[in-house]
């Protein structure tokens, strides 16, 4: 095996990237570090992720973030050759994906049947905000929406606080990983069947998956989640102190675990107190549990007590910010970056698959494209030559 050469599982397989923002890029985004090869079709302004700050020199971090290990094109999908230039990619192609509005790759003549009928083996892969039926099928929408109309920001935060976001998009992330294991498992069944598939999904299924512990509750007893900071509806201590110095994160989820706490910290008295003798008894008389830990744990420094608490087997943590959760040493061990050292923008580095797989190698990373760095290449690649490919360029067609 050369190095750098790509062995891993999708290697050979070629997906047509037309999604954009976050669900459909880190769907494509998570098939490419599986080895996949990614052609990325924009059009003349670009992925909109392209213009959202931070940025590093000329590139967005987000983009940067979502990107690496793809190819870009610019094709203009309105134009008269735009759609038949898809047709050609798609021809030769095992996957596309897209998150246009519900409608919009009929417009254009790419819609599944259509493709389906062009190429029978093609994985279609389809993400949507509130899904490709039902009255809001054509809703534009996103992450923070879906937080919003899911319910999901109805329960989270502080109890007496406003509704707020997650700090992390991750009904955005969930859908597109999500649709990266559709297409897989589309792409599985394809070497049986010989025929490919259309995969849908939408962030609105994605948080109704996520949240079966709260509705499971609401279909049997009409019970609705609550608002708890960062407590636990079932389980205390479940959740973040405050210390003399800063914050503690303790996950004493069973009597055990709680029992040792007591004891590391000095409040072994409670553990025979009648309103706190076990964890249904704690939840009844939660404030009042509380308050007790958090007037003993306030006399700790986080280390302190984050130290004591681990010797003791007590789950726990600190809340970490990025830095201090870089310089630990456990996120080094687990191999999780992909990175490369690229002449124009540096040392550039961003997730990679959350998993790993024992057997394969890996491929040489790639920096995120630049708007239309890959236009030309992809079109000599489908046989056009110079003079109609420059006829497209000059028609605003391609860029």
């Amino acid at each position: 095996m050369q190095d750098g050469e790509n062995t891993l599982p999708l290697a050979g397989i070629r997906v047509i990237d037309l999604s954009r923002v976050l669900a459909g890029p880190f769907c494509t985004h998570t098939l490419a570090n599986l080895g996949a090869e990614v052609i990325k079709v924009e059009d003349r302004k670009g992925d909109e992720t392209r213009y959202w700050a931070p940025f590093t020199q000329d590139m967005s971090d987000s983009f940067m973030a979502l990107n690496f290990n793809k190819r870009g094109i610019v094709v203009d999908l309105k134009s008269e050759e735009g759609p038949q230039i898809i047709r050609e990619l798609v021809a030769g192609a095992d996957v596309l994906v897209e998150n246009f509005k519900t409608g919009d790759m009929e417009k254009f003549g790419l819609g599944y049947e259509a493709l389906n009928t062009l190429n029978p083996a093609l994985v279609y892969t389809s993400i949507a905000a509130f899904g490709r039926r039902g009255p809001r099928a054509k809703y534009p929408g996103y992450e923070t929406l879906l937080q919003a109309y899911s319910g999901i920001m109805s329960f989270t935060g502080m109890p007496d606080g406003e509704p707020v976001r997650t700090g992390v998009s991750f009904l955005d992330l969930t859908s597109g990983l999500a649709a990266a294991l559709a297409t897989v498992v589309a792409l599985y069944r394809r070497k049986e069947t010989g025929r490919g598939a259309k995969v849908e999904g939408s962030l609105l299924q994605s948080a109704l998956g996520l949240m079966l512990v709260q509705l499971v509750p609401f279909f049997n007893n009409n019970r609705l989640p609550k608002k708890l900071g960062s407590g636990h509806a079932s389980a205390t201590p479940y959740q973040a102190f405050r210390t003399a110095d800063g914050w503690v994160l303790i996950a004493a989820a069973n009597q055990n675990l709680w029992e040792r706490l007591a004891h590391a910290i000095g409040v072994a008295w409670m553990i025979d107190e009648p309103a706190f003798k076990d964890n249904p008894s704690r939840m009844a008389n939660l404030e009042a549990f509380l308050g007790h830990l958090n007037t003993a744990l306030a006399e700790w420094e986080t280390a302190a007590v984050v130290e004591t608490l681990l010797r003791a087997g007590v789950p726990c943590s600190p809340i970490n910010n990025l830095a201090e959760l870089m310089a630990d040493g456990q996120v080094d061990a687990l191999d999780a970056f992909i990175a490369v050292d690229d002449p124009e923008y540096g040392r550039l580095r961003t997730s990679g698959i959350p998993f790993h797989l024992s057997g394969f190698g890996s491929r040489t990373v790639t920096r995120p494209p630049k708007l239309g760095e890959h236009t030309r290449q992809v079109l000599r690649e489908l046989d056009y030559d110079d003079a109609r490919i420059d006829a497209l360029y000059e028609k605003g067609a391609v860029a």
